[in-house]
């Protein structure tokens, strides 16, 4: 692990973005969050990942029942489907 100039331990952009999540909850242990956010800080990108994630929590929060019902089945299906392909090819 390489270290920045500030002397904290730097983080890869892919780790920040499998730490979002916890980040976003307060779940993070100190020393994590802290180069997370030293992390943000210099990286745009992994800002605007960030706040896009904030939007997609922001809005999905305002969902009614009535809205996921709305899907048709077959399309909820396929998504299902892609969504789980997708986690297999990455683990």
């Amino acid at each position: 692990m390489s270290t920045t100039m500030s002397g904290i331990p730097d983080i890869a952009c892919i780790e920040l973005v499998e730490l979002v999540t916890q980040y976003l909850d307060a779940a993070l242990i100190d020393a994590d969050r802290i180069r997370f956010e030293h992390h943000l800080d210099i990286c745009p990108g992994c800002e605007e990942i960030v706040e896009q994630f904030r939007a997609v929590i922001t809005v999905t929060g305002a969902l009614r029942p009535a809205d996921v019902v709305s899907v048709p089945p077959a399309t909820r299906d396929e998504l299902l489907g892609i969504f789980r392909a997708w986690r297999t090819e990455r683990d």
